[in-house]
């Protein structure tokens, strides 16, 4: 059995494994479905529906969505749209169920109820008739849950999708900062954790119109060694407690390899909350003491280190809810 599972069932004791004549849901915890989008005000958008799996009967959904923010940095009211430095996208500090009132569909959008009160109505029509009981009407507007009147923003395709992950024990989490959605992903099969990885998708570098968003076609793991990090950056190296970036050496993994460096040592160790960085980079169990196993990991960390806390505890959610 890999260490981090048996880390994970000390820690939590929550990775229950059902027996396979009593439900699909082998595995307990909240499996997370999402999807990457562009909002109508021309910033990203990230919609999410999670499932919550407890002793082997789902005990909830859960629906949200984190959009951004786009802020006009240059130009005049009508933007030469041939610079990508007319505006810049930040991702907003709270997501739509976070906001609540604050969200004000009912105020500029004359909506019958908040956001959020809407999204908790189809979340216990869900946990009440089953995830395949919402439906739509002919212009996608949700037509047969009691107050609720907004358009399925593919809700209901992501609570199918958190159900088919809960059934294969794959759990993922997402941390979105900056323009980038970072991504983790576990997969527990047969008693054992089969994959863990780090992966992160990020704003096109060339937009097609300088207002609105674009996401990458590929994610940094699927460009794998096009992503281009080997023999272009800086090389970086950890010495006397500070990190030096070299003048003429350039870095001799990619990003993928780094990345698969800090996963495999999480799955070889079990080690969940010991990592850190120093000065944002690396891979350090003090502050100078960098792990050997990822001696090659300069890149920053800190983003990574958060996402797959976040994954862990999406693993404890079985027990906690």
């Amino acid at each position: 059995m890999k260490k981090l599972l048996l880390a994970l069932f000390v820690l939590f004791g929550t990775i229950a494994l059902i027996g396979c004549e009593s439900t699909e849901f082998k595995v307990d915890g909240e499996f997370t479905a999402f999807e990457t989008s562009v909002h109508t005000n021309g910033a990203m958008q990230v919609t999410t529906v999670s499932v919550v799996v407890k002793d082997g009967q789902i005990i909830s959904y859960n629906i949200d969505a984190r959009q951004g923010t786009r802020t006009q940095t240059a130009g005049a009211d009508t933007p030469d749209v041939t610079t990508d430095d007319t505006y810049t996208f930040a991702w907003n500090a709270k997501t739509k169920k976070e906001l609540g009132t604050a969200y004000n569909m009912v105020t500029y959008g004359s909506a019958i109820a908040e956001w959020f009160v809407q999204a908790g109505r189809i979340e216990a029509y869900w946990l009440a008739n089953g995830v395949d009981s919402v439906t739509v009407d002919d212009t996608n507007h949700i037509n047969n849950v009691a107050g609720v009147s907004i358009k399925d923003g593919g809700y209901l395709a992501l609570a199918q999708e958190a159900v088919e992950l809960a059934k294969a024990g794959k759990f993922q989490a997402i941390y979105c900062t900056g323009t980038d959605l970072y991504i983790a992903s576990m997969t527990v099969e047969k008693g054992e954790i089969s994959e863990l990885m780090l992966d992160v998708l990020q704003k096109k570098s060339v937009l097609a119109a300088a207002n609105t968003f674009e996401w990458n076609d590929q994610t940094k793991q699927e460009k794998g060694t096009g992503y281009g990090m080997k023999g272009v950056g800086a090389k970086y190296t950890f010495a006397d407690d500070v990190w030096t970036s070299s003048a003429t050496d350039k870095t001799v993994l990619e990003w993928y390899e780094q990345a698969n460096l800090i996963t495999n040592y999480i799955m070889e160790t079990g080690n969940l909350y010991g990592i850190r960085s120093v000065d944002g980079r690396g891979i350090f169990l003090t502050a100078d003491a960098q792990v050997d196993a990822c001696a090659g990991v300069s890149i920053k960390t800190d983003g990574y280190i958060t996402v797959l806390n976040a994954l862990f505890a999406n693993v404890a959610a079985g027990e906690l809810k």
